[in-house]
């Protein structure tokens, strides 16, 4: 109970903005309107190796090179003092009956004024500041989809 009750807190620690990028085997590209304090504002999350609903190219999957893909994000507050990045598969196993909700990477304290990560960001090459949380398989770092059957 005592672990809930830290990981909810974790989610409303005031400041934060969340970036989640859903990783179904065709990542969700997101494009969420939030309600702030400076008004209605979109925040857009993108990547440049694929296009929004197409599936994740195979370099990024635990089958091929299992390295996360290039991010860049736009939409920023300006209050926001740090970010996080949680990618998530909300429907593992697999779309059609999905079990549970997969992470493959936690990101947090990301400087607001950060709008990218590089292919195979690791956690030496994480901006100053970044830390990285433990994902599903209990480990740091970013772990790509198993692509899924058509």
């Amino acid at each position: 109970m005592k672990q809930a009750v830290r990981h909810h807190r974790f989610y409303r620690m005031q400041g934060l903005l969340i970036l989640t990028a859903v990783m179904l085997f065709e990542l969700v590209i997101m494009d969420t309107n939030l309600s702030h304090a400076e008004g209605n504002m979109t925040l857009t999350l993108k990547s440049s190796a694929f296009d929004n609903g197409n599936p994740i190219p195979a370099k990024y999957t635990c089958e091929g090179e299992d390295i996360s893909p290039p991010l860049t994000w736009e939409g920023v507050p300006q209050t926001a003092r740090s970010l996080v990045l949680i990618v998530d598969d909300p429907d593992a196993p697999d779309p059609k009956a999905p079990k549970m909700t997969w992470v493959h990477w936690v990101l947090y304290n990301i400087p607001p004024d950060v709008s990218s990560l590089s292919e195979g960001m690791t956690s030496a090459k994480l901006p100053p500041g970044a830390k990285e949380g433990l994902n599903d398989w209990k480990r740091m770092g970013f772990g790509g989809p198993f692509p899924r059957s058509a």
